[in-house]
């Protein structure tokens, strides 16, 4: 369904808050004069500023969206690209998150323990655990797969978001381009190993 033009407006707004005051700049009265319009259009249009938020989280947040993007590829798949598929979706989160500074944000906000907006966390883990179970279709139930998937994520998390402010992690300096290809390379041997030795 395509959106109104207040809908459209409302979103945007959201984005240039975050984008240039972080989260905690948040709120109904200023989403509504930044967008230009009435704050009683966030209810009728959202349901309210956690509606508006997780409708703008599944423009922004990659878990939120990935499933769209990757899904129909996977239920495709054959036991032997299905492997590459998961490096692509894990590529696309590193990349994405590196590049998107609202996403940043988002993180942020939500590591630094505040409770509001769980609509955005909820959807996320939603959608996110949806490709999941996609994937335990080609891997052995037995294993600790979640587990695998969910370190690999929380690491690109953590590593993009730490190197926001201190380049170096270990000794690896990731303002040079180089440290981000090993981190794919290592990426890439992990789910390998995951594959490896897990498959059915």
């Amino acid at each position: 369904m395509e959106l109104k033009e207040t809908e459209k407006r409302l979103l945007e707004a959201v984005s240039h808050i975050v984008e240039n005051d972080g989260f905690t700049k948040i709120g109904v009265n200023r989403i509504a004069n930044q967008a230009g319009c009435d704050k009683v259009l966030i209810y009728r249009y959202f349901g309210g500023l956690d509606g508006l938020l997780v409708e703008w989280a599944k423009r922004h947040d990659y878990y939120s969206f990935a499933y769209s993007e990757f899904i129909d590829t996977i239920k495709r798949a054959k036991d032997g690209n299905i492997k590459q598929i998961v490096k692509d979706v894990f590529m696309c989160q590193l990349n994405y998150l590196k590049d998107n500074v609202l996403m940043q944000e988002l993180l942020v906000w939500e590591l630094s323990g505040h409770s509001s907006f769980k609509g955005i966390i909820e959807e996320r883990e939603r959608i996110g655990y949806k490709l999941q179970e996609e994937l335990n279709k080609f891997l052995d139930r037995d294993s600790d797969n979640n587990m695998s998937i969910a370190i690999i994520i929380s690491a690109i998390n953590y590593i993009v978001l730490f190197t926001r402010q201190y380049h170096k992690i270990n000794g690896i300096d990731f303002s040079k381009p180089e440290a981000w290809e090993r981190m794919e390379a290592m990426i890439s041997k992990y789910v390998d190993f995951i594959f490896d030795n897990n498959c059915l």
